[in-house]
């Protein structure tokens, strides 16, 4: 039998499903935002294990996108 490695696209969105405990919804949200990119993931992350404020999964996975873009900014900045 072949095994087949993950791309490192799949890598981050099997981590995200995984992270998000199989919400698949919550994942949608979190893949919308992370776009395959290491950076956004590592936020989105980071924020998704702060948000305490939220319960439902996609509430959660929303805010933490939006903590997550606000942090982004700080990368964003640095660069110009």
């Amino acid at each position: 039998m072949a095994t087949t490695e993950l791309t490192a696209s799949q890598k981050l969105r099997i981590d995200l499903l995984a992270a998000l405990n199989l919400d698949t919804a919550a994942a949608a949200k979190a893949i919308e935002f992370v776009q395959d990119d290491p950076l956004k993931y590592q936020l989105f992350i980071q924020q998704y294990n702060r948000v305490y404020t939220e319960s439902e999964p996609v509430a959660k996975a929303i805010k933490a996108i939006q903590e997550a873009t606000e942090a982004l900014a700080l990368f964003d900045s640095a660069a110009k």
